[in-house]
């Protein structure tokens, strides 16, 4: 249920994509730990002023690695204790084939064809970080085999997994997804576990297709999360509990998805927030959107980012028409934001997260489709 994603790792287990749901998971070739830097050699003492600066500067600032983004991500699979139990390997490996997940999946999406449904090798599959808990390999087969949505075929050892119904691009499944979806922010800085920590804590609420942990450019984790419940019905109930939920005691901000992206997008238009810089590369179903059109103008890497009200003003006086408010980062008539963390779609138990986090070098995170530019801004 991550964020993540092949993407793939946000999982029917609350998916960590690969949010997106979750996350941001792709063969995940299983990633080695990332050694921890070396001091540099000789650093001349620091003056009692630069001391006091450092000081100031809050601890997340401080522990961001700046060098290599990929180590602000605190996702680490390997806390989590080795399992046989058949319905969390059920929901985990479904949630790598399901709709939540697939569509935004680039690995599992180029791997199965997508419409085409082509068999997937149950060794790649249990290659992704966050199977490696799951043990021994026949234990895998064995709830497989067992799986309503996928089928397993293939000689002992050598076998290969695939849908029992092939993937189908719904515009109306995609506004579901959406609308079984929520925003929920205070959880706190990220520490190894948080991705299945915040999945346990929403299957208490209703059955979790994926949770995507929301991060910045900088790869660090926002404090937020999509989270896509199974039903829209399950979702408006959470958003209407009272009291609220709280994570460890802290107050949380909760609303459906669709109210936050809404929100933030009128915000842009209305020039009272700035659009986010987000560099990250959008895939869905086969396509990939990216910075390089939705920021770049005529081929300009970034644009004058102080410039921005006076693009929105024009925009506002064209309607929002005329390519910019249709298309850049977002255009595609494909409809969907919502397909990980992430969804990461993901339930480990009703928990899924997307398979970004597992961390796959060859393969690019996958990222939540949006139709406009100002929604593209608004996801960040």
């Amino acid at each position: 249920m991550s964020d993540t994603t092949a993407n793939t790792e946000a999982a029917p287990a609350i998916a960590p994509a690969v949010e997106n749901v979750q996350t941001e998971v792709q063969p995940e070739a299983v990633e080695a730990p990332v050694a921890e830097a070396a001091p540099a050699a000789e650093e001349a003492p620091k003056t009692e002023d630069a001391s006091k600066e450092e000081e100031k500067k809050p601890e997340a600032t401080k522990s961001i690695d700046r060098a290599d983004y990929k180590n602000n991500r605190k996702y680490d699979p390997s806390t989590q204790p080795v399992t046989d139990d058949p319905n969390k390997i059920r929901n985990q490996v479904e949630f790598y084939f399901s709709d939540s997940n697939l569509p935004t999946d680039k690995f599992m999406w180029e791997t199965t064809g997508g419409v085409e449904n082509k068999p997937v090798s149950l060794k790649t599959i249990c290659s992704f970080k966050r199977m490696q808990m799951f043990q021994p390999y026949s234990a895998v087969v064995a709830a497989l085999k067992e799986s309503a949505f996928l089928e397993v075929s293939g000689e002992e050892g050598q076998e290969t997994v695939k849908r029992k119904k092939a993937y189908t691009s719904s515009t109306e499944a995609q506004k579901a997804r959406l609308a079984a979806s929520v925003y929920v922010k205070g959880f706190g800085k990220e520490t190894a576990s948080t991705q299945f920590d915040v999945e346990a804590f929403f299957t208490k609420f209703g059955q979790v297709n994926l949770v995507k942990l929301r991060r910045n450019e900088e790869n660090t984790f926002k404090g937020s999360v999509f989270v896509e419940f199974k039903t829209e019905e399950e979702a408006n109930n959470f958003v209407a509990l009272n009291p609220a939920p709280k994570w460890q005691d802290q107050e949380l901000v909760i609303k459906k998805k669709k109210d936050y992206l809404d929100e933030k997008t009128q915000l842009i238009k209305e020039g009272k927030m700035e659009p986010g810089t987000s560099k990250k590369r959008i895939f869905f179903e086969g396509s990939i959107k990216g910075a390089d059109r939705g920021r770049g103008r005529g081929g300009r890497s970034g644009g004058d980012k102080g410039d921005w009200k006076s693009r929105r003003d024009n925009d506002q006086r064209n309607g929002f028409k005329g390519g910019r408010g249709r298309g850049r980062g977002g255009r595609g008539g494909r409809g969907g934001r919502g397909g990980r963390d992430n969804r990461d779609r993901n339930n480990d138990n009703n928990n899924k997260r997307a398979r970004e986090d597992d961390g796959d070098k060859s393969a690019e995170p996958a990222a939540k489709k949006v139709d406009t530019k100002t929604e593209a801004a608004a996801q960040q």
